[in-house]
């Protein structure tokens, strides 16, 4: 499973924002939960970083969780634009298409709130989430409950059971991650490779390649000359069996090479693939719009009348 990987978990969150509206204390004024958000992770601590930071700087409060590797809190309004789709342009004039008229462009229903933690696993990944979370609920609560508190579905979770279920619902899978080390050093069993077979033949194979260009370059000056007895009959032999001798060499390598590459990758991980992020008010991958008018409903193929399909993309390194 990609999440755990290498006595590590890397956690991927992403969790709806509410879009309803905030009605203030004073008349007339209102807030949105994506600004007050907002407002929150600005003022997160964020400690003492490096040898020239303040002094009297606020400890961050994911320091007291020894877990911790990494943690970070991100909004996501939308996936990035990156212009047009290209297409050729004298293609484009034949068939009559015109370059002003607007492509489809891929936008989210509702902004989200990206949670992406590396924390250390040395045992069974589900049971390092629950002891991360667990440890997160104890020793930042009073900021947590604010956070998410402006994601959709956080109504109601109030103890470390909750939070921890809350967030497997919200969680999507990490499917590239990194590793800068490995704790109990890294599996790679025995380290010699079987390419003896390959040197050798890569040998004739370019023993083969040189001769053959040399007699193809041989034949080409003599047929200019107008040189036919002999050596240019020889040459000319020399290439037309070269045409099928050089391709099967170069073909049986290419073929050792992935054998020896296959050998080497055997111990590989089957990813099981988990769906994306999942609405807190139900169990499948949709944003529940039942309770609130402010999710409009832009996916088609929804067989569920009362959830929007969302989509996000989480890509870690």
């Amino acid at each position: 499973m990609p999440n755990h990987d290498g006595g590590h978990y890397f956690l991927t969150v992403l969790a709806p924002i509410r879009v309803d509206l905030m009605v203030d204390k004073i008349p007339g004024r209102s807030r949105s939960h994506r600004h007050l958000l907002a407002q929150k992770l600005a003022l997160l601590a964020t400690g003492r970083q490096t040898a020239r930071s303040p002094t009297d700087a606020r400890m961050s409060k994911f320091a007291k969780n020894t877990l911790n590797h990494l943690a970070r809190f991100a909004i996501i309004d939308g996936p990035p634009y990156n212009g047009r789709l290209p297409g050729d342009t004298l293609l484009g004039a034949l068939r009559d298409i015109n370059p002003l008229t607007p492509q489809p462009v891929d936008r989210l229903s509702v902004p989200y709130l990206l949670f992406a933690a590396d924390i250390d696993a040395p045992g069974d990944g589900d049971a390092a989430l629950r002891a991360y979370t667990d440890a997160l609920w104890a020793t930042m609560k009073d900021d947590l409950e604010v956070i998410f508190g402006h994601c959709a579905g956080f109504d109601g979770v109030d103890t470390a059971e909750k939070f921890h279920g809350y967030i497997r619902k919200c969680q999507v899978e990490t499917t590239m991650p990194f590793n800068d080390y490995w704790p109990d050093k890294l599996p790679v069993g025995d380290a010699t490779l079987p390419i003896t077979p390959l040197k050798w033949t890569a040998i004739l194979a370019a023993c083969a390649l040189a001769v053959w260009l040399l007699a193809l370059v041989l034949n080409g000056v003599l047929t200019v000359f107008g040189v036919g007895e002999g050596v240019a009959r020889s040459a000319a032999r020399v290439v037309a069996w070269g045409t099928v001798i050089v391709p099967l060499l170069i073909s049986y390598c290419w073929r050792l090479m992935r054998s020896i590459g296959g050998s080497c990758g055997a111990v590989r991980r089957r990813s099981r693939l988990r769906p994306g992020p999942t609405c807190p008010r139900c169990s499948s991958p949709f944003t529940c719009n039942s309770t609130s008018p402010a999710l409009p409903s832009r996916r088609r193929g929804c067989r569920t009348p009362s959830c929007t399909r969302a989509s996000a993309h989480s890509s870690r390194r």
